[in-house]
């Protein structure tokens, strides 16, 4: 659903800025960009030159990617990277406790865009994705699954993740929204797989109308590569994969696209795809290509759309001691206010009053004087009426995470936790251990914490791989889908 406000804005005022062009990279950077160089990750990144960037698998890097490459804004949730300033579409963290599909994971169903100011007071939505690896179809059809059973796998686990996408996206699309979704989306486009694409590739093949891809064309996006390449006989743009590193490739290994710029009221004009040096596909390349998958940098021709109001904090969570960014945006140049409050709360502690948008969209403040905890930014209105809201959380100078188990735990019981302090990543989580395991994949149940800095997570005792029998565990909190652990809490099952 759209915000009441943002829906009336959308319907009652044209899109007045010009048409731009702009450039989006979509880039899976293998667990982080440290399997074969990290460095190599930055000079991509570099050499695209794009004016947005969606990230897969930064484990936790996005914001020291987007310093080194030279981005000015990052999104640390959505892993988006951009030359433009970036806003939430909601209150900058989840809001429910149920968990929703890991396409969106750490976020709310009815927030999964970004907001990108790319001309003053006009936007564009940009939304990145990963959906899940296993088991992976093209596989299938090498080990000789039939079709139905192809189709089948895709529909049980892939659709699902790609129809959270589509039922957050489409009010946006619906509305003339210029939305882009970037991904690694583990799932072939049905384009690719006709009778001629398919005799060109090296196993058993068979033509197969991949769900995923026409979901998300029935649901009026397009397909950015394909609409300026038509013909995958004479242009396959293959991402998957460039090799672990490049050259190897291991024996039996598939070849595919599954790396997506996924576009709605917007025109595609060109689309290439990066990789290593040496293929005649790849329009750009570095050495050592950094990857197992190959990048796609794709420029379009947007009409944006009048900013709703919009605020955010940077960085989020601030340390204690540190100073912080209040940034606004708006359709309306004209004056406003900025106020942080106590989480929920409208009593102003400090802020900005009555300045010019046009002349001060940013303001600096200082954590002095503010206490370790929970807060939101507010944006008024020259009549005084809150037009936005923003989550932060102010935590301790060191950055130290904390946990705590809440309950008593039984076996077959559940682990009611709660933390204070993570980093806020799209995919930092919660793994069940024993205590002292020496291994870090061998948790015993896993949970993310909806990308919250802050709060409770009641790990249910279904979601373990086994009942809890009596003895000594642990419960650590770890870094954006990484290993590194930030926080452990103990507990018994007596």
């Amino acid at each position: 659903m759209l915000r009441p406000f943002l829906l009336a804005a959308l319907l009652a005022t044209p899109a007045l800025a010009e048409p731009i062009q702009l450039k989006v990279l979509t880039f899976n950077i293998w667990y982080g960009g440290d399997q074969v160089s990290f460095a190599s990750v930055i000079k991509a990144i570099q050499l695209a030159d794009a004016d947005i960037v969606g990230l897969q698998e930064p484990d936790g890097k996005t914001l020291q990617i987007a310093a080194l490459a030279g981005y000015p804004y990052a999104d640390q949730r959505r892993h988006i990277l951009s030359k433009y300033p970036i806003f939430d579409s909601a209150l900058g963290e989840t809001t429910q406790a149920k968990a929703p599909p890991y396409s969106i994971a750490g976020l709310d169903p009815s927030a999964l865009h970004a907001w990108i100011e790319v001309s003053p007071g006009h936007v564009i939505a940009l939304a990145n994705t990963h959906l899940t690896s296993d088991p992976y179809g093209p596989e299938l059809v090498r080990d000789g699954k039939t079709m139905s059973q192809v189709v089948q796998n895709e529909t049980d686990l892939r659709l699902p993740e790609a129809q959270a996408l589509i039922d957050g996206l489409k009010p946006l699309i619906d509305h003339g929204v210029p939305v882009i979704l970037t991904g690694d989306f583990n799932s072939p486009s049905w384009r690719d797989w006709t009778k001629p694409a398919i005799a060109l590739r090296p196993g058993p093949a068979y033509p197969v109308n991949w769900p995923v891809s026409l979901a998300f064309e029935k649901a009026g996006f397009t397909d950015s590569f394909r609409a300026v390449h038509p013909d995958p006989v004479q242009t396959p743009g293959l991402t998957w994969t460039a090799g672990r590193p490049a050259p190897y490739i291991p024996k039996g290994e598939t070849f595919d696209r599954i790396d997506f710029a996924w576009t709605a009221n917007l025109t595609p004009l060109a689309a290439v795809v990066m990789g290593e040096a040496g293929n005649s596909q790849n329009a750009l390349s570095v050495t050592p290509w950094p990857s197992d998958h190959r990048a796609v940098l794709t420029t379009v021709l947007v009409e944006p759309i009048p900013t709703p109001a919009l605020i955010t904090v940077e960085p989020r969570p601030v340390r204690a001691g540190d100073s912080f960014v209040i940034r606004v945006a708006s359709a309306e140049q004209g004056r406003y206010s900025a106020k942080v409050v106590r989480r929920g709360q409208t009593a102003p502690l400090i802020g900005i009053s009555d300045v010019a948008l046009d002349d001060r969209p940013t303001i600096r403040l200082s954590t002095l004087g503010l206490s370790q905890g929970d807060y939101d930014a507010v944006m008024l209105d020259a009549s005084g009426q809150e037009i936005a809201r923003t989550r932060f959380a102010i935590v301790p100078k060191d950055g130290h995470a904390e946990m705590k188990v809440t309950n008593s735990v039984t076996p077959h019981g559940d682990v009611a936790l709660h933390f204070t302090g993570a980093p806020g990543f799209k995919l930092d989580w919660v793994g069940i251990y024993r205590k002292g395991e020496p291994s870090v994949y061998a948790y015993l149940g896993f949970a993310y914490t909806g990308a919250r800095i802050s709060g409770d997570l009641t790990f249910p005792a279904a979601d373990l791989y086994a009942p809890l029998s009596p003895g000594a565990y642990e419960a650590r909190l770890m870094f954006d889908d990484h290993y590194e652990v930030l926080a452990i809490a103990p507990f018994v099952v007596k």
